[in-house]
């Protein structure tokens, strides 16, 4: 379940890279007379760049001439509305995340898998990829290309002294679920006279805590405040009332301070792109001894959850469907084809980034490069794997990134201490109501 109409890597392109809108026609290497072009979006110059890169590289005959754009995630839904309104600039091949998958997969405007000549199944994606690509009649509209599994990061040395020891398989026994998360919490509050807490703030723990809510936001036309979502905001209370977490908000400035200070925050719930973008950035240095650099553990935490990843979906009224099929192919290894495989590999051990390909991530999670001295040596593509495993999307929506979004909103209020758990589900409710008439508001 996806909240806060912020997911992750979009977070990470707004601190990392303005999103303008950049054009580059990148020539693929082909032995071919002529070849078509097609357009590519992407949310970042950051992932521009990269593509660009790999196509110059790739030693592959492709079939097309790849006209890269940046389109930021803010700006996706009007720009590519205008384009096909325009006529003019439509992407033949355009980037999904987990805020925006379903409305696009569930329209008429991404194409079927099949059409594209490309092979999506659970065997060679983690499950969740695929479930998530999936529209109500069962067809596969988009290609997993990056996947972003939830981890649980904590300080080695807070957990040595708070909790007699900063060995992961001893730590994770100790949050292995959400009463022992807590009763952990207590400890470390304790331990530290109160100068350290367990989070930053509550936005952290509530991806992971709603993943394993398969009831959606709405169903048949109705708000559906589920059981889990219920039992979160009793959480939140009872983690707030015991001073066991800070109230930042994520991404503020005293949520990424947190990362380098030396007692206040005893963990983050991150993920493989966090850990590389802004984990790592935000520490403070850039080897042990320097800042919170080397004092970091990787372990699953309480709860399997996706944070954020991306996808590649076909516009359905390209006239370059083949070309655009190539494309994705080339990045997500989706054909069967060994060399696409390799092509696809190298790009991720170039990167550090998880696949969403199950076949390429067991090629490569063993690599020595992934043993980072970050997190003192752990292999992290090793962790992320692990996790990917047992990630559902079930309940994932249409809906999730705006109406989780104001739920978001009134959970922060909430941890603040601005409004009691009742009233803030309360204005929830009276907001959704606001924001989408047309659903009934129990």
């Amino acid at each position: 379940m996806i909240f806060g109409g912020k997911c992750f890597l979009r977070r990470i392109i707004s601190l990392a890279a303005a999103a303008a809108m950049l054009v580059c026609m990148i020539p693929a290497l082909s032995s071919c007379g002529s070849r078509k072009k097609i357009t590519v979006w992407v949310y970042s110059d950051e992932y521009r760049r990269e593509l660009e890169d790999f196509l110059r590289s790739t030693p592959l005959d492709l079939s097309f001439d790849a006209n890269i754009r940046a389109v930021s995630s803010t700006e996706f839904e009007s720009a590519l509305n205008k384009a096909i309104a325009d006529g003019e600039e439509i992407p033949d091949v355009f980037m999904l995340s987990p805020e925006n998958i379903k409305k696009y997969v569930e329209s008429d405007m991404t194409a079927d898998t099949t059409a594209l000549g490309l092979s999506v199944t659970d065997e060679n994606y983690f499950p969740y990829v695929v479930e998530a690509a999936t529209d109500q009649h069962g067809r596969i509209k988009a290609v997993g290309w990056q996947a972003d599994p939830g981890i649980f990061m904590y300080r080695r040395s807070m957990a040595k002294v708070y909790l007699g020891t900063d060995n992961p398989d001893q730590v994770q026994e100790m949050v292995s679920d959400w009463d022992q998360f807590f009763s952990t919490a207590e400890i470390v509050r304790e331990k530290s006279d109160g100068k350290t807490r367990m989070l930053a703030g509550q936005e952290d723990m509530l991806r992971p805590f709603l993943s394993s809510d398969d009831q959606p936001w709405v169903r048949d036309g109705k708000l559906i405040l589920s059981g889990r979502k219920r039992a979160y905001v009793d959480y939140l209370q009872k983690m707030t009332s015991h001073r066991l977490i800070y109230t930042a908000e994520q991404w503020s400035e005293a949520w990424v301070s947190g990362i380098s200070d030396s007692q206040s925050v005893f963990g983050y719930f991150s993920s493989g792109i966090g850990l590389l973008y802004v984990m790592k950035k935000a520490c403070g240095g850039k080897m042990k001894g320097e800042g919170s650099y080397g004092d970091w553990a990787v372990i699953p935490g309480p709860a399997a959850y996706c944070w954020g990843g991306s996808w590649f979906a076909a516009y359905s009224g390209s006239q370059c469907l083949s070309e655009a099929g190539d494309f994705i192919s080339l990045f997500t290894a989706c054909t069967g084809d060994e060399t696409r495989l390799d092509e696809s590999i190298k790009y991720f051990r170039t990167t550090g980034e998880f696949a969403a390909s199950s076949q390429v991530v067991s090629r490569i999670r063993f690599d020595p490069q992934f043993e980072d001295t970050f997190i003192c040596g752990q292999n992290y593509y090793q962790q992320l794997s692990v996790a990917a495993k047992n990630i559902s999307m079930r309940g994932i929506t249409v809906y999730d990134s705006d109406i989780g979004g104001i739920f978001n909103t009134y959970m922060n209020q909430c941890a603040g201490g601005l409004k009691t758990p009742e009233q803030a589900v309360s204005d929830f409710r009276t907001s959704v109501k606001v924001a989408f008439p047309e659903i009934s508001v129990d």
